[in-house]
C-alpha cells in the first residue's frame, strides 16, 4: 500500500468538520476509485478536434466524457491525502498510474456508449469504438474535476486545504494559487488522448510534463 502524505504536509485543519471527517478517514486511492467506478454515470460525450495542432497533426481528435457522481466522492478523489492529487504529490509516476487505473476501471462504462458524431462545421474525422478506446488508452488521457458548467460559470471555489510543497511553489508564478481551487460539483471530465486517423497519439508540448506539473504545483 502506498503511504499517503503525512498530516504535517497535507493539512485539512482549516476545512469544515464535515469535510475533515471523510477526507481524513484514511481511504486509499483504490477505495476512492472503486467508489467512483461504481457510482459515476455518463452524462455527455463529444469529439473535440486538435485545435492548436502543429503541421502534420491536423487530423488529431479526442473523445471527451463528462461523468457525474456525488460531490463528496469527487472531493475525496481530488483532496483526500491518498486521492488523485495525493498520488501525484507522492510522485509523478504514482499519479500517472492512478490516472491510468481509474480510466481502466471506467473503460467498460465508457466504451459501451454510442460514439458521438463529430462537431458540425469543423473538419474532424469521426471516431468509432476502436478510436475511442485508443484515445482512452493513450498515454496522455486524463481525468480531472469539471472546471466549468455548460454555460461557462466556474464550478470551483478557493479552498483552505494546506499542502506545504504547493504552498511554497506558489511563489514562482507558474501555477500560482490555482492548486487552492476545490470543485463544487460531482462532475468529472475524462479526456482521451489526441489520436490521428492512423492511431498515432499526439501530445502537445505543454502537456508532456503534466505529471510533474501536478507533483510540483498541485494543478495543471
Amino acid at each position: 500500500m502506498i503511504t499517503p502524505p503525512c498530516t504535517m504536509r497535507w493539512d485539512t485543519s482549516e476545512l469544515s468538520a464535515e469535510r475533515r471527517s471523510y477526507l481524513d478517514e484514511g481511504l486509499s486511492f483504490e477505495q476512492i476509485a472503486a467508489r467512483l467506478v461504481e457510482s459515476a454515470t455518463v452524462i455527455s460525450s463529444c469529439i473535440e478536434p486538435y485545435r492548436t495542432a502543429p503541421r502534420g497533426e491536423e487530423d488529431g481528435r479526442q473523445i471527451i466524457f463528462v461523468l457525474r457522481s456525488d460531490q463528496q466522492t469527487c472531493d475525496l478523489f481530488y483532496n483526500a491525502p491518498d486521492g488523485l492529487r495525493g498520488r501525484y504529490w507522492q510522485s509523478p509516476d504514482h499519479g500517472f498510474a492512478a490516472t491510468r487505473q481509474l480510466i481502466n476501471g471506467l473503460l467498460p462504462k465508457l466504451t459501451s456508449e454510442r460514439p458521438p458524431a463529430p462537431p458540425e462545421r469543423e473538419k474532424c474525422a469521426p471516431m468509432g469504438f476502436e478510436d475511442i478506446r485508443a484515445s482512452l488508452e493513450g498515454l496522455s488521457a486524463k481525468v480531472w474535476p469539471r472546471e466549468r458548467a455548460d454555460r461557462g460559470g466556474p464550478l470551483w471555489v478557493e479552498d483552505h486545504l494546506k499542502v506545504l510543497r504547493w504552498e511554497q511553489n506558489e511563489r514562482d508564478g507558474v501555477k500560482g494559487r490555482q492548486w487552492r481551487r476545490s470543485f463544487t460539483s460531482g462532475d468529472l471530465e475524462i479526456k482521451g488522448a489526441l489520436i490521428g486517423i492512423d492511431g498515432t497519439e499526439y501530445i502537445p508540448d505543454g502537456k508532456r510534463d503534466r505529471s510533474c506539473q501536478i507533483h510540483k504545483y498541485g494543478f495543471t
